[in-house]
């Protein structure tokens, strides 16, 4: 089985990440790849990836602003982790050489190469990082209207139907009670990327039980998965929690392996498996949301059209980044990148 995550995204203008919690775990070893774009960190964790897979549970946690890279990879049998530890996602180690250790990729970088090109090198990393910017600035202000939306929805909703509808989900869900202290792991499902809105449905492909939550202003699927990520941890269950893409601190998705259920938000694209739709738009007051109507379709139009924007900018902050990467692509020795990779891969398989 293999679960796919983002290992950040930016949500209201500012990068946000919950791989702390992974680092934070004393029974799980981190190394902390350091290294310049283009050292190999994406390949390294790739590779050991693909080599454990076939054994093993593996959770693979890839960029946001660049979803086919990788930021992370967790071996959960041999209590292992690999990440990378460079900007906007700077990782230290807790307990340095105990549970965490730094590994440098640039100390197989040729400086004199790299120094050949130093202008076009340091424009292009400048005009990253600008571009970056501006799309964290659109993101912010499409997070501001859509928190607008959530609020809306918050006065509007019907928290009778509310928590009835919950009860009946719970009852189902919840057969026995498994013992108490269940724990919560916030991992991040959806990002918005440079193609658009991505959500790593495949995640919970093997629940049997998946719902589909349809609520254009989410507030109402909040309230639903906080509610039963709270029963969770009351009976002892284990819950994974992915937070929203748009506005901070508010669920987006929620999957219970042990119950092997799931309560996915629509995104936009369908779940690539059977996935049981839940309309909740009728736990709202009709008559407060047709009062709300005009203000709800501009704010729709005008989060949209930022969020688009928004995505637009890590688009091409992403071809800038591919030249920044050939520049040290050109300097590194990779032969030395792969001989390590096969040491990592030794060391993990005798934790």
């Amino acid at each position: 089985m293999s679960e796919k995550y983002f290992l950040g995204a930016v949500c209201g203008g500012k990068f946000r990440t919950e791989f702390p919690q992974m680092l934070s775990d004393e029974n799980c070893f981190t190394y902390i790849l350091k290294g310049g774009a283009g050292t190999g960190k994406s390949s390294l964790m790739k590779r050991v990836a693909e080599h454990f897979e076939h054994d093993c549970r593996v959770q693979r946690w890839y960029c946001s602003s660049d979803p086919d890279s990788l930021d992370a990879v967790v071996i959960p049998e041999h209590h292992a982790a690999i990440c990378d530890g460079t900007a906007p996602h700077v990782f230290e180690p807790v307990y340095p050489g105990v549970s965490q250790q730094y590994i440098d990729l640039g100390r197989f970088w040729d400086r004199a190469v790299l120094s050949r090109d130093r202008a076009k090198l340091t424009e292009a990393a400048d005009a990253n990082k600008a571009l970056l910017a501006s799309s964290s600035r659109y993101n912010e202000a499409a997070s501001v209207i859509f928190t607008d939306t959530l609020r809306i929805g918050e006065a509007c909703l019907d928290r009778a139907k509310s928590e009835k509808l919950t009860e009946e989900l719970s009852d189902n869900l919840f057969k026995s009670k498994k013992g108490s202290g269940g724990r919560l792991f916030f991992r991040r499902l959806t990002a918005l990327t440079g193609s658009g809105v991505i959500t790593h449905y495949e995640t919970a492909a093997d629940c049997k039980t998946v719902y589909l939550l349809r609520d254009e202003l989410s507030a109402a699927s909040d309230a639903l998965l906080k509610k039963l990520a709270d029963l969770c941890v009351k009976l002892g269950f284990d819950a994974v929690v992915s937070p929203s893409q748009l506005v901070d601190g508010t669920y987006q998705h929620l999957v219970i392996p042990e119950l092997s259920a799931a309560f996915l938000s629509d995104t936009g694209t369908e779940p690539p498996f059977k996935a049981e739709p839940l309309e909740l738009t009728r736990l709202y007051r009709p008559d407060k949301l047709t009062e709300m109507s005009e203000r709800i379709a501009i704010n729709k139009r005008f989060a949209e059209k930022l969020s688009e924007e928004a995505s637009h900018l890590l688009r091409e902050a992403k071809a800038v980044h591919d030249v920044l990467e050939s520049f040290y692509i050109s300097a590194m020795d990779f032969s030395a990148v792969d001989t390590l990779t096969s040491r990592l891969i030794s060391e993990i398989e005798k934790m």
